[in-house]
């Protein structure tokens, strides 16, 4: 006897041969119609993923009870906690700590509450770091993209963590070796950190211009918000390290700079930055710094006066000093308007003022263009003097999306209001 086919039949025999078909035909096609988590981890399944692979790894710690995870800092600061049964590649140790890689970081989990053998693990192979994300909570990160899978780790609140890879619902971080995935909903994207530029600073009865200029007061009032939110300043070394991805830094973290090396930073800002516990970085102009000698009387009514190099050892507590060129600092006016002196140099007299400004200045690691006006040569010339971040004039957020030596800053004069500043350290500010 035939048999009879409804339309509910026919439609049913072909969606499964047309999905045999495409699982024949690729392996990884993800399939529409597959809903829920069972759907999710067929899909998983059939991708797979090039960048996991299941290694033999010769040192694997397994914590018998979850444990703590330290970042090292002036003191150990917790960045997180790993699991019981959780296995983890260790790269050393010492008489108190397993050291293991987070992202690109050291970080370090107690001795004393886990074993170490030779062992297969998931290892990721990815190395890239594309982003970062910020925590608002303290965060799962499970073993898998799936928020039923076991939890691998929990990350601290109020810190900005290197991300490895991203997909539409999950960041992906690396530590010890494996994989974790993070929740997109449970974290909010790094804009990137607040970097500040001040020049010149006077009392607002003493200014006749705005023009690069912050009042006494709204400095004040500006760096006593940063200490009462509990911000922290990074060093030029830690600026780097963000931005290369081996540092783990706090929510509110910013970085201070000054331009050009004035003594009235010395006279207004330092005792400021001191009384709070703040650092910042000092932009020299190297060949300004011998128009005087020894320590000088402050004149708010005379011509600009810069620090010597006196005055700058006084400060090393407070101040990093950094590179501004030598004698480069200077205004040529032409057709399309006044440009720094240093365009169109070759780089290797650009070259030849940068190493005569580190002559004076041997711990530098950033330089800071003159008026922000920079080129290709002046680009290679900071990369091959040994430079490792440029900073322009630019406004924005310091992040991993440009180069090192185009990073922004935020310009402190008197013409912004306190709420500017407020939305811009709180990276609320947005620039098309």
């Amino acid at each position: 006897m035939r048999k009879i086919y409804n339309s509910r039949h026919i439609l049913v025999t072909i969606l499964l041969l047309g999905s045999l078909f495409l699982f024949v035909l690729n392996g990884s096609t993800r399939f529409s119609f597959l809903s829920g988590s069972h759907g999710k981890a067929f899909a998983q399944l059939i991708q797979g993923d090039a960048s996991v692979k299941k290694m033999k790894m010769e040192r694997v710690l397994t914590l018998e009870k979850r444990q703590p995870i330290y970042m090292r800092g002036e003191t150990l600061v917790q960045i997180g906690e790993l699991e019981a049964n959780q296995p983890v590649a260790i790269e050393g140790e010492d008489e108190a700590y397993y050291s293991i890689r987070f992202g690109k970081t050291i970080a370090f989990i107690p001795k004393g509450h886990g074993t170490v053998d030779s062992m297969k693990l998931l290892v990721s192979t990815h190395v890239d770091q594309l982003v970062a994300v910020k925590t608002v909570q303290r965060t799962d990160v499970y073993e898998r993209a799936d928020k039923h899978s076991k939890r691998f780790l929990q990350i601290e609140e109020g810190f900005r963590y290197p991300v490895i890879q991203e997909t539409d619902d999950w960041y992906v971080i690396k530590m010890g070796e494996r994989p974790g995935y993070i929740a997109k909903q449970s974290v909010v994207p790094d804009e990137g950190l607040p970097v500040l530029v001040y020049h010149h600073i006077l009392p607002s009865e003493l200014m006749t211009t705005t023009a690069s200029t912050v009042s006494l007061e709204s400095f004040e009032q500006q760096i006593s918000y940063l200490a009462d939110q509990s911000f922290k300043t990074l060093t030029a070394e830690q600026l780097y390290d963000y931005l290369e991805g081996r540092l783990i830094v706090p929510s509110r973290a910013v970085v201070i700079t000054f331009d050009d090396g004035l003594l009235s930073s010395k006279e207004y800002a330092y005792p400021i930055l001191k009384q709070y516990g703040f650092q910042a970085m000092q932009h020299i102009i190297s060949s300004r710094t011998d128009r005087a000698q020894g320590t000088q009387l402050f004149d708010a009514n005379g011509p600009l006066q810069f620090l010597t190099a006196a005055e700058m050892a006084d400060m090393r507590d407070v101040f990093q000093y950094e590179a501004h060129t030598h004698e480069l600092h200077a205004l040529e006016e032409t057709e399309a308007g006044n440009v720094g002196i240093a365009l169109g140099l070759s780089k290797e007299r650009i070259m030849e003022d940068l190493q005569k400004n580190k002559e004076h200045l041997p711990s530098a690691i950033t330089i800071a263009y003159p008026f922000g006006h920079y080129d290709e040569a002046f680009l290679e010339a900071a990369k091959e003097t040994g430079l490792l971040i440029g900073f322009t004039t630019n406004e924005g957020y310091a992040d991993r999306r440009a180069s090192n030596y185009e990073v922004c800053r935020y310009g402190i004069t008197e013409k912004k209001s306190f709420a500017q500043f407020v939305q811009y350290v709180n990276g609320e500010m947005e620039w098309e």
